[in-house]
């Protein structure tokens, strides 16, 4: 009976028992913002809830293709209420902890750094307070996280070879998971590109297994994002995930847009004094081009679209003929990438001593990301040069996988833009602390071991 009392007593030393304390105090911690915050709004909002308000009708009719629909459905799913959204986010931040915590202890067997690692997501306030602001980032970070892990259960070396309909299923999921991250951020339009080789390399290894697995997986993104991909080209002529992409490259180009041949004076021009007027007041030039549609199409004459088209062919010609200036925009762009900023507002909260501790945990939680990044770059590139070290890091499929995950996203996120390259980061900061993490206990056990 004293065992049994003793077992009872301790059930939260168990997984399951550890799992339900995260839930139970990310609750609590939710509820105690919900009490002293509120729902943020940025720059880019109007435009979802704009075409939420489009897509609220169950029909592509009158979406315009400046943003893939992900975003704007769960949106237009919530009432476009901001409360809503909030709590929708909300209930997305718990669910990223415990896969967090699911993930980790899949991985390591070990159930304390799986609530360390799933509970850092809670105290990290560059991703506890994304939940408030009213963008894409809470769910893009729900859907990549959960591709991650999804390929970690289908990764299943208990799993007899015959089981072939629940690898079919299972890296359906996979494949869902994936897609609906790209359609969320267009970004990770390469995420099920990235996957498949691991989704076909997962145990068990036989033909009937893999055909399954390579099946169910390559459906959902031929399906969604390739009827996307065909949406905007048979509407508007453009082989990208949105109407956008040419003035996206205008964030490159726009720093050197003086360099434009007399041939396009008019759109040079008319860009030049918004950019100018932008550093003036900002000292960058970033997202000016947002400002300067409305002139530059008056000046040009040409409509939206076709002003996209031809941002996009001269971006490319200054690119072509300057690509030093545009791989130096590259370089400062990737780093900015690692810069981990916290997004929230100060003013919603209305006691100062609470607006005072905030800020606090906020720098306290930059320093803390800063310093997960930059052992993240050091490790993930000794481990790229040193097949031993990757062993005693214990780099398994799964870890590639999210290595290569984040690794991509900085490289592609900084060639196709150059704005608020540190937003990119947001949806994948729990992928690097994950990987930080699980390479820095394994490896320490290692050496112990030794």
């Amino acid at each position: 009976m004293a065992t049994d009392r003793s077992s009872t007593s301790r059930w939260w030393t168990t997984p399951a028992g550890m799992a339900g304390v995260l839930g139970l105090l990310g609750l609590g911690e939710r509820a105690l913002l919900w009490r002293a915050y509120g729902p943020v709004e940025y720059g880019d909002t109007a435009s979802y809830l704009r075409l939420a308000g489009v897509l609220s009708g169950w029909s592509l009719a009158g979406y315009d293709g400046t943003r893939t629909p992900g975003y704007p459905a769960f949106l237009a799913l919530l009432g476009g209420e901001p409360a809503q959204v909030w709590l929708a986010q909300m209930a997305l931040g718990l669910g990223i902890s415990l896969m967090l915590f699911w993930l980790t202890y899949r991985t390591t067997a070990n159930a304390r750094l799986a609530l360390l690692v799933g509970g850092l997501y809670n105290l990290i306030p560059g991703q506890f307070l994304f939940e408030a602001n009213l963008l894409s980032e809470t769910l893009t970070a729900f859907l990549v996280l959960a591709s991650i892990t999804l390929l970690a259960a289908l990764d299943d070396r208990r799993s007899p070879p015959g089981r072939w309909p629940a690898q079919l299923l299972g890296s359906a999921a996979l494949g869902l998971a994936a897609s609906l991250a790209g359609l969320v951020r267009p970004l990770f339009f390469f995420l099920p590109v990235w996957l498949l080789p691991f989704v076909g390399s997962v145990a068990p290894r036989t033909v009937g297994s893999r055909l399954a697995r390579l099946a169910g997986f390559s459906l959902p993104p031929a399906i969604l994002l390739g009827g996307w991909l065909a949406f905007i080209y048979g509407s508007w002529g453009m082989l990208s995930p949105t109407t956008m992409s040419g003035y996206h490259w205008v964030q490159h180009t726009g720093w050197y847009f003086e360099l434009l041949p007399d041939e396009a004076a008019p759109i040079r021009d008319t860009y030049l004094q918004y950019r100018d007027a932008r550093i003036a007041q900002r000292g960058d030039q970033t997202n000016a081009i947002w400002e300067a549609i409305p002139a530059i199409s008056q000046a040009s004459g040409l409509g939206f679209y076709d002003l996209s088209k031809e941002m996009q062919r001269l971006s490319f010609d200054l690119i072509r003929e300057h690509p030093d200036l545009y791989l130096r925009n590259v370089v400062t762009g990737w780093l900015a990438f690692w810069k981990a900023p916290v997004y929230w507002e100060s003013d919603i909260v209305g006691s100062a001593a609470a607006r005072s501790l905030i800020s606090a945990w906020a720098t306290l939680g930059r320093v803390f990301s800063l310093a997960a990044n930059a052992v993240f770059l050091f490790l993930t590139a000794l481990a790229l040069c040193w097949r031993s070290l990757r062993e005693r890091l214990g780099f398994d499929r799964v870890t590639v996988a999210a290595v290569g995950v984040v690794w991509i996203a900085s490289i592609v996120q900084t060639l196709v833009d150059h704005g608020d390259n540190p937003r990119f980061l947001v949806p994948l900061q729990m992928l690097v602390i994950y990987v930080v993490a699980r390479a820095s206990w394994t490896y320490g056990r290692q050496v112990r071991r030794s």
